[in-house]
């Protein structure tokens, strides 16, 4: 089983090292106080902050909503979305919510979400589905969001994993779409519902074969 679980994981890394590169912004260029002009944000004042040597774009503990912004070419499927993000929790019952979309506001969602210990995946105001995650706290996590056209419909793909981990080999959620998705930029989302800020990087979006 381990060996199968190796092979499994060595195929997912060599997609990735395979797929062409639509959008990359690790915002290390990015001036301190600024949006780079290639992410339209929705709502919430995100700007990019520094801490030490690295830049990320933050999202501010306040106000406590659901905010996003949009960033990459316009897709339909045969994509994947990905980034590393970092939220902090207050005390013991305030968490964060944070995650990443495809096909703009109206697409798909897949969100982290701590005080529920889930993953959470939606098609714009609805959950389609939900699976048990284990959020590691003060630790980077990595999401990803795939679309693929299969032969009934489109497959929705949603992994996620801390930084210090490894990527799962096969994904925390799948979802079969039979509605066609409409062609729209990747989104990124997030909820300080601690009243923490919650950060961005390493924003990619993915052409997969």
């Amino acid at each position: 089983m381990r060996g199968l679980a190796f092979l499994m994981g060595l195929s997912f890394t060599l997609e990735l090292a395979a797929a062409e590169i639509l959008f990359n912004e690790d915002f290390s260029k990015v001036p301190v106080g600024r949006v780079p002009e290639k992410i339209l944000v929705l709502g919430g004042d995100f700007s990019v902050q520094e801490d030490g040597k690295e830049r990320f774009l933050e999202l501010p503990g306040k106000p406590i909503e659901l905010f996003a912004a949009m960033f990459g070419p316009a897709t339909k499927a045969a994509v994947a979305v990905e980034a590393r993000i970092l939220g902090k929790r207050r005390g013991r019952r305030a968490f964060p919510a944070f995650g990443l979309g495809l096909n703009g506001v109206s697409g798909f969602r897949v969100l982290v979400s701590p005080a529920k210990g889930k993953m959470e995946l939606f098609r714009g105001e609805a959950k389609l589905r939900d699976v048990p995650f284990r959020w590691e706290r003060d630790d980077w996590t990595h999401v990803r969001l795939e679309m693929n056209a299969v032969t009934d419909g489109w497959r929705v793909e949603a992994r996620a994993w801390s930084q210090g981990g490894k990527a799962p080999a096969k994904p925390n959620i799948v979802w079969l779409e039979k509605q066609k998705p409409l062609a729209a930029r990747a989104t990124l989302w997030g909820a300080p519902y601690a009243g923490t800020p919650i950060r961005f990087d390493d924003l990619r979006v993915l052409k997969l074969d």
